[in-house]
């Protein structure tokens, strides 16, 4: 099992999602996420949805930019993303799958129940 998954998406200038499976920082897992980018042959803007490790607050998402090699370490900034976007639902039908990883993570059990029952955070 990975700590993270990673999605294509056609999000506005969005090419994927990395959504973390962990309460972890995904920068823990940078380099390695900066293997699969590369091996996929990606280029361009992605969000990291660590919902699980800030929670459900404006440090939410991260987004960056991939040049294909490695991180533009300079492009990475807190994204605000719409309760209404599809991203947002798609992240949260994903971890939806996966009971165990809600229920280790730093989302109080409201939210872990939200998310259960198919609602958005």
């Amino acid at each position: 099992m990975t700590n993270y998954d990673i999605f294509n998406v056609e999000e506005q200038d969005v090419k994927l999602v990395i959504v973390m499976k962990t309460g972890e920082s995904p920068f823990d897992y940078a380099a390695d996420i900066q293997e699969q980018l590369k091996n996929r042959g990606f280029v361009g803007a992605f969000l990291i949805d660590e919902l699980l490790h800030s929670g459900n607050n404006d440090e939410r998402f991260i987004k960056g930019f991939f040049d294909g090699e490695e991180f533009d370490k300079g492009k990475f900034v807190f994204e605000q993303i719409a309760r209404s976007n599809k991203i947002r639902d798609f992240a949260c039908q994903y971890l939806r799958s996966d009971m165990d990883v809600l229920n280790y993570s730093c989302l109080t059990e409201r939210q872990q129940k939200l998310i259960s029952h198919g609602c958005m955070v």
